[in-house]
């Protein structure tokens, strides 16, 4: 007897949820049902008999009965009719029997689906119960966009939550796995067509990182070439990218092209820049290899460069169509690669999740854990907040003050040292403005000690509040930093005077 979960895959009608079931049911070796079939079957007559004869109301008492039986039974793949989780009480019902994915798609794609299937009885006059059930279809756990995608790929989506793959939901009824676990770089391989990898795809690494891993990859995706870039936040600028635009025409690369970003932050931003902007838009794949971009810079969609007025001031927001974490990698990372990635676990425990402040964790045998409790920090702030207009801002705990050591000392200081000194002057700026007490700051820097990471640096105070003030994130030449105000609580904090941030310089 299979004791799983059922994964219950709704959506409204032309959605493809009956033939992204039925591949999701053979792959997982699971009974599929079709609740709109299955009525059929029961009833004797097809839908639109149903509502002909005995009117939506008799349609919908059969499908509440229906969602009942089925939430009792275990390890099943159901395909719902389009409005059978509209009511909150069959939602919820459906919720607590297992995995609830809802499929989207955009408007053009369901009428071009519709004119082609006119049988279906609610089809006239469906723009109207599109935009009445979006409310009920936003309360589904998890959202998919099937626009540009094959069925196969998007079942693939929906097994890879039931394996324990995280999932990002991001605006407009999409999102993207996120794939955690050892040997993934192997596995891509297995999966390429599931993971939209079958067709042409670019790797763009850097000439440290793809003598490693860029191989594996090479031979064993069917069509694949290689873009190599100089490793270095001092290359992760706009003549980089045209060199990339460039190589990119010499392989023929069209909009049927993925993007691959093989490699740590700076090449997950830069890729993510060209895959935005290549054609006005290219599938990207993020496959980051250092730990600070696992948990930080391949989740959540901001992609950028850098100008010599400062870092990341050329970007914009582009989604992946997932992203492969192979903890594997981490065992290659030099020590101070993973102390930096380490200050970003810190930061989202400071924010978040105070567990990760735990030393025990802090070692290559829990990296699994470590990566995935640090991702789910992230996911759950870009969720609430993809564009960065609230509490997203709270993620850059540190970043302000880091990134300013980073302009001023040309990039000779690595970004996670930096944010790891950023983040000690942001609690004694928390401190001074009297929301958390010494003992707080002082055990930020003991984490900081532990970890081997920096606590300060000699910059003249000066160049440091200059080079802040070109910060992004400020307004109008009005200061903006992330403070904390407790422990597992930050808060932005707008407008202080100069001598308020001068005094932690």
């Amino acid at each position: 007897m299979n004791f799983a979960t059922n994964i219950v895959i709704t959506g409204f009608m032309g959605t493809g949820k009956t033939t992204v079931g039925q591949i999701l049911a053979r792959k997982l070796n699971r009974e599929f049902i079709d609740m709109d079939a299955l009525i059929e079957e029961r009833a004797r007559m097809t839908i639109p008999q149903i509502f002909q004869r005995k009117g939506e109301d008799e349609f919908r008492a059969l499908e509440r009965q229906l969602i009942y039986e089925l939430a009792l039974r275990n390890g099943l793949v159901i395909a719902t009719g389009g409005g059978a989780l509209v009511q909150d009480e069959m939602r919820q019902t459906m919720i607590q029997s297992g995995l609830v994915v809802c499929l989207n798609a955009s408007k053009a794609d369901i009428r071009q689906r519709l004119a082609e299937n006119q049988h279906r009885p609610l089809a006239a006059g469906w723009e109207s119960l599109f935009e009445s059930r979006q409310s009920a279809y936003a309360q589904i756990p998890y959202q998919i966009m099937t626009t540009g995608k094959t069925p196969e790929e998007i079942a693939a989506e929906i097994a890879a939550l039931d394996r324990g793959a995280l999932y990002v939901n991001t605006p407009a009824g999409g999102g993207y796995p996120i794939y955690i676990g050892s040997g993934l770089l192997d596995w891509v391989a297995k999966e390429a067509e599931s993971l939209g990898l079958a067709k042409h795809v670019a790797i763009i690494s850097n000439e440290t990182v793809a003598p490693i891993y860029a191989d594996r990859l090479l031979r064993t995706l069917p069509r694949a070439d290689l873009i190599t870039v100089p490793d270095g936040e001092a290359y992760k600028n706009l003549d980089t990218v045209r060199a990339i635009y460039d190589q990119l025409l010499v392989f023929g690369a069209d909009r049927s092209t993925t993007l691959i970003a093989l490699g740590g932050g700076v090449i997950g931003d830069m890729v993510g820049f060209v895959a935005a902007t290549y054609m006005r838009g290219i599938p990207l794949v993020q496959i980051p290899t250092t730990l600070l971009s696992m948990v930080d810079s391949s989740v959540g969609g901001k992609v950028g460069v850098d100008l010599p007025q400062g870092k990341n001031l050329i970007g914009a927001f582009k989604q992946p169509r997932s992203v492969i974490i192979d903890t594997d990698v981490l065992h290659s990372l030099l020590p101070l690669h993973w102390r930096c990635g380490m200050a970003e676990v810190i930061k989202h425990g400071l924010i978040a999740r105070p567990s990760l402040l735990d030393p025990d964790l802090w070692n290559l045998e829990n990296a699994e854990y470590l990566v995935r409790q640090a991702v789910q920090v992230k996911i759950d702030v870009v969720e609430v907040d993809p564009y960065e207009r609230g509490i997203r801002a709270h993620l850059n705990l540190g970043h302000t003050f880091g990134h300013a050591i980073e302009k001023v000392t040309q990039y000779a200081i690595p970004h996670g040292e930096a944010v790891a000194i950023g983040i000690v002057k942001a609690a004694r700026l928390s401190r001074n403005l009297g929301f958390i007490d010494d003992a707080l700051v002082e055990r930020i820097l003991k984490f900081n000690w532990q970890l081997g990471l920096p606590t300060d640096i000699a910059l003249d105070p000066e160049r440091w509040y200059a080079a802040m003030s070109t910060d992004k994130k400020w307004k109008a030449g009005l200061s903006r930093l992330v403070v904390l105000k407790n422990l597992g609580e930050a808060a932005v904090i707008e407008g202080l005077p100069k001598e308020d941030i001068c005094a932690v310089l």
